[in-house]
């Protein structure tokens, strides 16, 4: 009888263990589902913030990453067990390659979340609280370093994670969440890593001096225009101790020695010096920065830690951004749309004369601005996620270009672009540079579109490129060569166009083609007829080949070139039956979007397999990319051949 009461119980004990183990697993389930669907909820949330970031402001965002990071913790706690398991149910259809991929997934969400929420913890009282001067901001950052290497861990975690995904078993939803990751990723992990170095670069612990370069696209030069004024900032704990602003020529001291010219300037500017306001002859901007430190003669010896370049168009979108300022002398504040016709009617000379006095003053609205818009910075009364928003893309379309030799800065330039560098990819490579070498404005009224045509069925490929200029002014001055200036800005437009043109190709193409346009003595300071052939020579910035010639371009004409060459046989290469193409535009710093067509022609037997991006249309065994070049654009094919 004892026996059977201690079975009986032991059997009661049993269902109540199971009864309670079934209702933890369902309370555990509930508890797991709960997290999933509220992580789904926040992060339906943050793809919207990331498909549309201009509409978000930073609490909003740190709101949605602070709700994910809780999701993601809950997530991992309850259901980390079945996580690393699910790689077992990786056959079934449909979610098998979701399911595969969950471990990594999850550590994806788990790193990104806790450099998200770091950050929001670490910059959020700093860039919303009463105190948003930029100093402060310095501060906070300084204080911060062992919070921002913790984020930096954490972006490394999910890289690693990144790269363990196969992203092409995925299912198409989770395909387009990773790959919205992926687009955010390498700018936050620029984002963080420039904030590590922002201490050090504004000056914390050692004062820093910088190189100001404003460049003039109306005249167009490699790096993006006319070097026409240079500006010395010097920083310290945050905050600018001095700065100078000056017109380009102030800055020359001709009791120094300076070198000879690049032959093109000295055949068709007719200059004997090569002076700071020509350093930018260059178009890799490292080398064109480093020239014009060394030819920087400010009248006393200065250490520069970095140059930075802007244009017309990046002074516009940073006013934009900061919101309206009010400037010395201008009658209004400035606005985006305001502040290009300031500067022309500011340069403009009262009454039409061109003094003296007119001449030393030209310029010196351009101190006022800087001043006005540093100031405004610096107070921290702008919308700090906005004004981060436009240097990135400023930054991305090369209006904006930065040289900093810092050991954490430098690589990360590098990486992203931004360092303006020419950058050759060891497949095709194609920049098309102009330089005005006709001392006047008329590249602000010259249109150019470019059509660049590879045809495949070659050995080797042969590339056609041609370029389609066009004088959008319909008539104007004469085209005879001279240094001088109008009374009127716009009137500097309405001239002739003399454009010193370069075509960066790979290394080891050969030229097969190309338009010959003569120019006649009297357009030209030598006084000879240019017979307008094309020079081929090794490029100074790397593996590449330059194909240069002169053009002029009278008001109201078009003028098309055309250059065709023969590739070096390894641009298309072969992988288990496959060939893959690719070709990396550059583009020229200083240019508004200029129309692009790349056409590439396939044998009509080819199967294409991918493209990247999506072509525009396919015309018989031609595919057809079409595009504006706002920034450096890059195309791959990938074709099966019987």
């Amino acid at each position: 009888m004892a026996n059977e009461n201690t079975q009986h119980a032991i059997r009661n004990i049993s269902r109540l263990l199971l009864l309670a183990g079934a209702a933890l697993l369902i309370l555990w389930g509930v508890r797991i589902a709960r997290a999933g669907l509220s992580l789904r909820a926040h992060l339906a949330q943050a793809e919207s913030l990331m498909r549309a970031p201009e509409t978000a402001d930073l609490p909003m965002v740190c709101t949605v990453v602070g709700a994910l990071r809780q999701d993601v913790e809950t997530v991992r706690r309850e259901a980390g067990p079945l996580v690393s398991l699910a790689p077992l149910l990786g056959w079934l259809p449909g979610v098998g390659g979701d399911l595969r991929a969950a471990p990594h997934l999850l550590d994806m969400a788990d790193g990104l979340t806790e450099a998200g929420a770091v950050t929001c913890d670490m910059l959020g009282p700093a860039l919303t609280g009463d105190d948003r001067s930029l100093d402060g901001v310095v501060r906070r950052l300084a204080e911060s370093l062992p919070d921002l290497a913790q984020a930096r861990a954490a972006v490394g975690r999910v890289e690693d994670a990144w790269g363990r995904v196969d992203i092409s078993r995925l299912s198409p939803r989770m395909q387009q969440r990773v790959a919205l990751i992926g687009q955010g990723l390498p700018l936050l992990r620029a984002g963080l890593t420039v904030a590590s170095a922002m201490p050090d670069l504004l000056g914390i612990g050692s004062p820093r001096t910088y190189l100001i370069i404003a460049q003039n696209e109306d005249e167009l030069r490699p790096t993006g225009g006319y070097i026409t004024g240079a500006g010395e900032v010097r920083i310290e704990n945050g905050q600018i101790v001095a700065m100078t602003f000056r017109d380009s020529y102030a800055v020359d001291d001709f009791t120094q020695h300076y070198p000879d010219p690049p032959e093109p300037l000295r055949r068709y500017m007719s200059i004997d010096l090569w002076v700071f306001r020509d350093s930018n002859w260059s178009p890799d901007f490292p080398t064109a920065a480093r020239q014009a430190i060394a030819l920087y003669r400010p009248g006393s010896p200065v250490t520069v830690d970095g140059v930075i370049a802007l244009d017309q168009y990046a002074v516009q979108e940073l006013v934009g951004a900061v919101g309206p300022l009010q400037v010395e002398g201008a009658a209004d504040p400035l606005t985006a749309e305001t502040v290009i016709p300031y500067l022309r009617r500011s340069w403009e000379p009262e009454g039409g004369a061109l003094t003296g006095e007119w001449w030393r003053q030209r310029k010196s609205f351009m101190g006022p601005l800087a001043e006005a818009l540093w100031a405004r910075i610096q107070a921290g009364d702008v919308d700090w996620p906005r004004l981060a928003r436009t240097v990135v893309r400023l930054l991305d379309e090369k209006h904006l270009l930065l040289y900093i030799p810092h050991p954490t800065v430098a690589p990360l330039l590098a990486e992203r672009g931004w360092d303006g560098a020419l950058r050759p990819t060891g497949e095709d490579f194609l920049m098309i540079v102009d330089a005005n070498v006709g001392y006047n404005k008329a590249s602000a009224r010259v249109q150019e579109t470019i059509t660049y045509e590879v045809d495949l069925r070659r050995n080797p490929p042969q590339a056609t490129l041609t370029l389609v200029y066009t004088h959008t002014v319909p008539t104007g001055a004469p085209c005879i060569p001279e240094s001088r200036y109008d009374p009127v800005y716009e009137q500097m437009m309405a001239r002739c166009y003399w454009d010193y043109l370069r075509v960066y190709i790979p290394a080891g193409s050969r030229l097969l083609d190309a338009t010959r346009i003569p120019i006649p003595g009297e357009a030209l300071w030598s006084g000879e007829t240019e017979p307008g052939g094309v020079t081929v020579r090794p490029a100074d910035e790397g593996s590449l080949l330059s194909l240069e010639t002169l053009l002029l371009l009278p008001p109201g004409a078009v003028q098309t070139r055309s250059f065709t060459w023969e590739l070096p046989a390894d641009v298309l290469t072969w992988r288990e039956g496959e060939g893959v193409y690719s070709l990396r535009v550059q583009k020229q710093p200083g240019t508004v979007g200029r129309p692009l067509t790349v056409r590439i022609r396939l044998d009509e037997g080819d199967t294409l397999l991918s493209a990247d991006p999506s072509p525009s249309a396919s015309e018989g065994a031609t595919v057809v990319f079409q595009t504006r070049l706002e920034r450096d654009r890059e195309f791959v094919i990938r074709f099966g051949r019987k």
